[in-house]
């Protein structure tokens, strides 16, 4: 997972290097011979509207489900307004077998992902108006994941089932660097690259069923090794300190950012 993460920052990165052309107005000086360096002059947009699609959790997390659009309007000739709404899911969390005392019998998992942006142009490129260019800003966006499994108790004496149940929720608020690209005044190619945050995650997981103190202490300890094998972040909500899940644990970190968006501008 993070390979194919440091491989998409790498091609936003390259990309913005290779097609950026930010540049100031440049005219001489006809008495002293000096280069004098103009703010160039903001443009009016040839639309105040994109309509854009994210792939970037489809191609993260592997799942075409992931679905996700967004709308940025103009308030300005140089600033915007965003929001972002999409279905996202995690991939599975558990085999069909924990620690070798339950088994998962079915499963139901959905989550959401919003997001809320405010931008500033402060360049044209190439003369070109906002909301081609480069762009700085603030958000502030949301993630959240459910999840349910029923359970069957593994060498139980008679049927014995129960449910693992659970919630990841994710709020940031950061700041923002990328470069937005139109292309025949009709087209946009938005690259987020930067994007640090103040994370706040919390959590919760709780199972029921006729299971004794020594089982569910077993059964945690598996579980929350799991979990922080394939999503390292959640060792700070569900750690080894802490393996009870019938309860909520939350912690404020430092999160990052990053996309790549294709739209219409209209």
């Amino acid at each position: 997972m993070f390979r194919r993460e440091k491989i998409i920052v790498a091609l936003i990165a390259s990309m913005i290097f290779l097609f950026t052309g930010l540049h100031a107005q440049e005219k001489d000086d006809s008495i002293t011979g000096t280069v004098i360096r103009e703010k160039p002059m903001i443009l009016t947009p040839y639309h105040w509207n994109v309509i854009k699609f994210n792939p970037t959790p489809m191609l993260i997390w592997a799942n075409l489900r992931n679905i996700t659009l967004s709308y940025e309007r103009l308030v300005t000739k140089d600033m915007s307004v965003s929001i972002q709404a999409g279905y996202f899911l995690f991939p599975t969390l558990f085999n069909d077998t924990i620690g070798n005392i339950v088994s998962i019998t079915g499963r139901s998992k959905y989550g959401v992902n919003l997001a809320f942006d405010y931008r500033y142009y402060p360049f044209s490129r190439n003369r070109r108006p906002a909301p081609d260019g480069l762009y700085i800003g603030t958000y502030l966006s949301y993630y959240g994941f459910r999840f349910s499994n029923n359970i069957d108790i593994l060498h139980a004496t008679a049927d014995q089932n129960g449910a693992l149940k659970g919630k990841i929720n994710i709020v940031n608020l950061g700041l923002t660097l990328g470069y937005q690209f139109i292309f025949w005044k009709r087209f946009s190619l938005d690259l987020l690259l930067f994007g640090p945050s103040l994370s706040w995650y919390s959590g919760n997981l709780e199972i029921t069923g006729d299971l004794d103190p020594d089982q569910i202490k077993n059964l945690d300890k598996d579980m929350v090794d799991k979990l922080i094998a394939r999503f390292p972040f959640l060792g700070t909500i569900f750690s080894n300190e802490s393996l009870t899940f019938t309860g909520s644990r939350a912690t404020l970190l430092v999160g990052f950012r990053y996309s790549i968006q294709l739209g219409v501008h209209f």
